[in-house]
C-alpha cells in the first residue's frame, strides 16, 4: 500500500516546512535592532519632553539602542500624532502624548486626519503633572484672590498663555474662569516653555504650566505662584495655595503616555511596556521626575486602555459646558 509512503511525505513536508518557519524567525533581529524614535506631542523643555528624553535614556541603555526625541508641539499634538499614525507600525516610532493630543483635540477639533480610539494603542502611562497659575511680579498679584479680583473688576484687561489652543493648560484655564467668573483673553502659543518666556517678559499676565519649566523662576523670584491646580498642595511648592481651596473640588492637570501604531506586533508593544515600566521604577529616575514636578506612573496597557476611556467621557462633558470648540 501507498499510504504509509503518503503519511511519511506529508510529515517530512510538515517537518520541512516548521524548519524554514524556524529558520525565517530565527533571522528576525530580536526588538530593537536599531535607534528608536519618541515624537512628543509638545515642545522641548515641557513635562513630557522631559519625561520623553529622561526615560528614553534609561530605555535606550538597557536596549542597547539609541532612544531619539523628536518634538511636533503644534497644534495640540495633532502634527505629532499624525506622524506616529503613519509610521511604518514595526516599534520604531512611537508617541509621547497626553491628553491635550490624545483626548481633548479629538474633542474639540472636527476633520483631524486621523481617529485616535482606532490608529493608535495604548502602550503604557509614563506619568502626570500639576499645574501652577503664574504671574509676573510687575502685574502685582500677591495672591490668587488678588487675581481673580482684579479680573472681575477689569474685564478685557487681562491675558493668559497656554501651550496651544485645545491643550490641557488652556482647558484647564477656561474651566478656572468658569469656576471663579471672570473674563480673560487666551494667548496661544507652539508649547509651554514659549508662552511662560512672555509671562516673563511681562507681555503676558498669567498662565497655568506643568510646575517643571516654571519652578526655577517661582523660587527666583521671577515669577509669583497663585496657585497650585491638585487636590492638595504640591511638595515642591508646599507654600502655595491649590484653586480647589477656593474652588471645592476644582482639579486639573496633565497625564502622558506611550502610544504606538495600530498594527504593531502585539509582542512589540508588549516589550516596550514591560521596559518602560521597568524604568519608570527606577529609584534615581523617579526622583529626578519628582523634583521635576512629575510623578511617574508606568501601568499595564489594559489599565491604561481603560483610564483613556474614561477621561474620554470626562473631556466630552467639559469642552461642551465651556463650549469650546475648534474648526
Amino acid at each position: 500500500m501507498n499510504l504509509p509512503r503518503f503519511l511519511s511525505r506529508t510529515a517530512w513536508a510538515m517537518l520541512a516546512a516548521t524548519c524554514v518557519s524556524g529558520a525565517a524567525m530565527a533571522q528576525q533581529p530580536e526588538f530593537p535592532a536599531h535607534s528608536v524614535k519618541l515624537v512628543v506631542a509638545n515642545g522641548p523643555g515641557s513635562a513630557p519632553d522631559l519625561l520623553a528624553r529622561q526615560v528614553g535614556n534609561l530605555v535606550g541603555r538597557d536596549w542597547k539602542q539609541a532612544v531619539v526625541v523628536e518634538n511636533k508641539g503644534a497644534a495640540g499634538g495633532v502634527a505629532a500624532v499624525d506622524a506616529v499614525v503613519k509610521a511604518q507600525p514595526d516599534g520604531y516610532t512611537l508617541l509621547v502624548g497626553g491628553d491635550s493630543a490624545i483626548t481633548i483635540m479629538p474633542n474639540v477639533q472636527r476633520n483631524l486626519p486621523y481617529d485616535v480610539k482606532n490608529d493608535l494603542v495604548p502602550v503604557t502611562k509614563l506619568g502626570q503633572s500639576d499645574f501652577v497659575l503664574v504671574a509676573n511680579p510687575r502685574k502685582g498679584f500677591k495672591t490668587l484672590q488678588d487675581f481673580v479680583a482684579y479680573a472681575k473688576s477689569h474685564p478685557g484687561k487681562i491675558n493668559y498663555a497656554s501651550s496651544g489652543t485645545g491643550g490641557a493648560q488652556h482647558l484647564a484655564m477656561e474651566q478656572f474662569k468658569q469656576r471663579a467668573g471672570f473674563f480673560a483673553t487666551h494667548i496661544p502659543y507652539r508649547g509651554g516653555p514659549q508662552g511662560l518666556q512672555d509671562v516673563l517678559a511681562g507681555q503676558v499676565d498669567v498662565m497655568l504650566i506643568a510646575i517643571a519649566p516654571a519652578l526655577t523662576q517661582i523660587q527666583s523670584g521671577k515669577l509669583t505662584a497663585l496657585a497650585v491646580s491638585g487636590l492638595q498642595r504640591h511638595a515642591l511648592l508646599p507654600q502655595v495655595q491649590t484653586l480647589a481651596e477656593s474652588y471645592k473640588g476644582f482639579e486639573a492637570g496633565a497625564w502622558f503616555g506611550l502610544f504606538a501604531p495600530k498594527g504593531t506586533p502585539a509582542a512589540v508593544v508588549q516589550a516596550i511596556a514591560q521596559d518602560t515600566d521597568k524604568a519608570l521604577k527606577d529609584p534615581e529616575l523617579r526622583k529626578s521626575l519628582l523634583q521635576q514636578g512629575i510623578t511617574p506612573v508606568g501601568e499595564g496597557q489594559q489599565v491604561f486602555a481603560r483610564q483613556i476611556k474614561t477621561e474620554d467621557v470626562r473631556v466630552a462633558q467639559l469642552v461642551r459646558s465651556i463650549g469650546l470648540s475648534v474648526e
